[in-house]
């Protein structure tokens, strides 16, 4: 019906433009002068005037609905798609919007697809609610501008001809695109996303990029051409910018570009995930695709990470991919998550409020990538978080449970909890978690002072900083192996700076343990 309408008025335009010569022969015929000409000179004129009146307001409404019927076609479609998603899972959708399961036929559903089950219900909740809030959108924005035009409204004056009343009719229309739901889940950023056209979603990333490229719930591959927009324009303006910050985070962007459009032999693609440049900068790069891949990893590094010195974190990222592809993984990505404001030096690395600001932002870019990730199948997820990233990690997973397959923790200070069990990971049966805990730590880390236990008055023993050290046996975990490390002097007890960074080295236990983890396989 909608676009039987948008035919009609199509036609209508056209008629009332091409009738704009005619009209104006009638109000300047050369050589008439006297009381009849000046009559049909004002008659002229009225009609025109009606003319760009009635234009502008037909363009008006053919826009608007030529809008709507895009965007019943795409819910429509959505909807389709929803009602099949659901079916393909065991689930129905009431005409009230409610989603249940199907009556069992049977014995109950093995337990991983119980949990695809129970993912999917909750996406199809979302999409449903979508759109029903997408359909009262487009209804109240058609309603509107029908309204406008039947007052009159939509102003021309002064255009100079009807197909300048055409246009300026147009733009008085139109539908908006609402945001996604305030405050919103992953999923329903996602449901949101979903139920856009591809024209309001190319709008978006055109015109109005900052609305999405930050959104957990939104596909990567839109993140990153939402960014890669804002990183140009960063880049410009940083080169003018001549304080050592300015510099700093200039370098981390320059860095960012290289990986991005200069991929050397052998790297999977980079999509720029996130970016922030304001205070110390943060920023999301992902080495392959979540999206698509069979195993993803999130790294967290740890103190005196920030935007500026993001390149060594991100060359850390492609080498645990090249780990996890030799390990036998059919399709990786690794995330190299700066996403929060780290300590800047050891002093700070003693309070937790670090963590406690960014363990949010690290549960729900992980609820992201489950929302966003591509096929039926799960995704192997992984969490690996490197010196204070590990207090970081913990902290989520202790107070807001991670959605994630696998925690690892590197050469940490303490990760808020004093046994695996007080962790929990999405998916995990909480009496399973000592399993999906993997920690490692080298004999000469520096690292290794902050887990030394101290007494109280009382006599009883604490940590002291961050809590105890995860790769203790009575931590309840699994530990992997690692290369000593540089030896420090004797007078630290053979602890060194230097072996707290060595984790990434070539060819070193560690990072071959690592690429086993994303992969889903035993360490050693």
């Amino acid at each position: 019906m909608i676009g039987l309408v948008a035919d009609a008025l199509n036609s209508r335009c056209t008629q009332l433009v091409a009738a704009n010569d005619d009209v104006e022969a009638m109000a300047k015929l050369d050589g008439w002068t006297g009381d009849a000409s000046i009559a049909a000179t004002s008659r002229g004129n009225s009609l025109i005037s009606t003319l760009e009146q009635t234009v502008a307001e037909v363009s008006a409404v053919r826009r608007a609905a030529d809008e709507v019927q895009i965007a019943a076609e795409r819910l429509t479609a959505f909807t389709f798609e929803t009602d099949a998603l659901a079916r393909a899972h065991g689930l129905a959708v009431s005409d009230d919007g409610a989603v249940s399961p199907l009556p069992a036929m049977g014995p109950p559903p093995p337990p991983d697809v119980a949990a695809i089950r129970a993912r999917v219900q909750v996406e199809v909740a979302d999409r449903v609610g979508q759109i029903l809030r997408r359909a009262g959108d487009v209804d109240a924005d058609f309603a509107a501008v029908m309204t406008r035009a039947l007052r009159g409204e939509i102003t021309e004056q002064g255009v100079g001809t009807l197909a300048q009343a055409a246009q300026v009719g147009a733009a008085q229309s139109g539908l908006s695109i609402i945001g996604p739901p305030e405050g919103g889940t992953p999923d329903q950023a996602k449901a949101w996303w979903d139920s856009l056209s591809d024209t309001a979603k190319g709008a978006i990333l055109r015109d109005n990029p900052d609305l999405v490229r930050n959104l957990d719930g939104i596909p990567v591959a839109d993140r990153d051409a939402a960014n890669r927009t804002v990183l140009a324009h960063e880049i410009a303006r940083l080169r003018g910018d001549t304080s050592e910050q300015g510099r700093l985070e200039l370098q981390g962007l320059l860095d960012i570009d290289k990986r991005l459009n200069h991929a050397e032999p052998g790297q999977p693609q980079a999509f720029l995930v996130g970016l922030d440049t304001s205070g110390q900068g943060k920023a999301i790069v992902a080495s392959g695709n979540p999206d698509t891949a069979a195993n993803v990893a999130t790294y967290v590094p740890g103190t005196g990470s920030e935007l500026g010195k993001i390149g060594g974190d991100i060359d850390r990222s492609d080498k645990m991919w090249h780990a996890a592809d030799r390990s036998g993984s059919p399709s990786t990505a690794v995330v190299t998550w700066v996403g929060y404001d780290a300590p800047d030096d050891i002093a700070a690395a003693g309070s937790e409020s670090y963590a406690d600001n960014g363990k949010d932002a690290l549960g729900g870019f992980q609820d992201g990538l489950r929302a966003t990730h591509q096929g039926d199948a799960l995704s192997h997820n992984t969490v690996l978080g490197h010196s204070y990233g590990t207090t970081v990690v913990g902290h989520a997973a202790r107070d807001g449970g991670l959605n994630a397959d696998e925690l690892v923790f590197v050469a940490s200070p303490g990760v808020g909890v004093d046994t695996a069990d007080q962790l929990h990971l999405d998916g995990v049966n909480p009496g399973d978690i000592g399993h999906h805990v993997h920690s490692t730590v080298a004999d000469h880390d520096m690292i290794k002072v902050t887990n030394l236990e101290v007494g109280d008055d009382s006599g009883a023993s604490h940590d002291i900083a961050l809590g105890p050290d995860p790769t203790a046996p009575q931590f309840g975990g699994q530990t992997f192996t690692s290369a000593p490390g540089t030896a420090g002097p004797w007078y630290t007890g053979g602890l060194s700076s230097d072996a707290h960074s060595q984790y990434w080295e070539d060819r070193s236990p560690s990072l071959r343990n690592f690429g086993l983890i994303i992969a889903g396989k035993p360490t050693s």
